[in-house]
């Protein structure tokens, strides 16, 4: 290799090309895979950045959801993308109160905003084909309100990496 024009070439330089080959094989995955980086910036999970991850869910992963529902009075409509915590699956059972969600020994409130849909109280099972997703926040639009998701609604698994909030702290 010819390294003497490695001298004439700038540390500028070299990070502007990572840069350029980074954006290039991002652009090349998202054509390929569709998008594999998704941003957070509301309460209702951890802020961050995500990466689309392979891989069955699990309790406690995230998904990359589609709202199965329009709420016009907060701007959702369906099939916006929302980020989501699976929090059960088929064949596990919850309760709805009038306040509350309680799934899997956790305990959720549950608010009556006049726009929010409702799900009727009672004992229920997760049916086949769909995920029941909750966010910690007590803020977060969820099962709660849509009830069990579609699987079909899941777009994409992601898990966390870059948590905003944790090097805000740094800044």
């Amino acid at each position: 290799m010819n390294y003497h024009i490695l001298k004439y070439i700038s540390k500028a330089q070299i990070c502007v090309a990572a840069v350029l080959a980074a954006t290039a094989a991002m652009l090349i995955a998202n054509t390929f895979f569709g998008p594999i980086f998704y941003t957070n910036s509301t309460a209702s999970a951890p802020r961050g950045i995500y990466l689309a991850v392979p891989g069955q869910l699990s309790y406690g992963d995230y998904a990359i959801v589609a709202s199965p529902v329009s709420i016009p009075d907060i701007h959702i409509q369906q099939g916006d993308l929302l980020l989501k915590k699976a929090a059960a699956f088929p064949d596990d059972t919850y309760e709805m109160t009038a306040n509350r969600l309680a799934v899997n020994g956790r305990v959720y409130p549950v608010y009556h905003l006049p726009y929010l849909p409702t799900q009727p109280a009672g004992s229920y099972t997760v049916p086949e084909g769909t995920i029941l997703f909750v966010n910690d926040p007590v803020i977060s639009l969820d099962s709660r309100y849509f009830g069990p998701i579609p699987q079909a609604n899941i777009k994409k698994k992601v898990m966390l990496l870059i948590n905003y909030d944790a090097i805000r702290v740094y800044f």
